[in-house]
């Protein structure tokens, strides 16, 4: 599995897995009516360089249960180039991934940095652009918006958080703070 996974069991969260920790395992029992296996495959990012850059992403061999491959897979790509038509969620601390949507005004447009304490680990659009991704082990821990992205008035915040923010608090602030 390349680069990082959550893993699921009847949308119950079972665990993390990163490619950072290999032999890393996530056991569970399987009841006997049967059970549904989500897992959430991140990609994050390549590597241009040296031995590694045939650099794989996704599951790359298979998923096993036991000694046992899993197969009959449905595969769900979450491009984000399209955010028309998500589902929202409200902030109530949901612990699996879900996309937030708010709204902030802006009376004097003006480059600014996005604050995301409380958030753990996800990605950020503002006004449809893809700001980047966001992580609480940072070091980062703002994200700059120009302010050519901002429209004075009523402006779009969207949020895809991985992990269910503990307490989400979105802030501009004037200056970044880069750990």
């Amino acid at each position: 599995m390349h680069d990082r996974a959550l893993v699921f069991l009847d949308g119950r969260v079972l665990g993390t897995l990163d490619r950072s920790q290999p032999g890393a395992i996530i056991e569970f029992e399987v009841p006997e009516g049967g059970a549904h296996l989500s897992i959430l495959v991140e990609n994050m990012g390549r590597v241009n360089y040296g031995p590694y850059i045939k650099d794989l992403k996704g599951i790359t061999v298979g998923v096993r249960h036991g000694m046992q491959f899993l197969s009959d897979w449905t595969i769900h790509p979450l491009p984000l180039s399209d955010l028309s038509g998500l589902e929202f969620e409200p902030l109530s601390g949901h612990a699996e991934p879900s996309f937030y949507r708010g709204e902030f005004t802006v009376k004097d447009i003006a480059d600014t940095f996005l604050s995301l304490d409380g958030w753990i680990k996800g990605v950020v659009f503002v006004n449809g652009f893809n700001l980047g991704r966001y992580w609480n082990v940072g070091p980062q821990r703002t994200m700059y918006v120009p302010g050519p992205l901002l429209r004075e008035g009523s402006n779009e915040i969207i949020m895809f958080e991985l992990h269910g923010a503990a307490a989400p608090r979105v802030r501009f602030v004037a200056e970044p703070d880069l750990g």
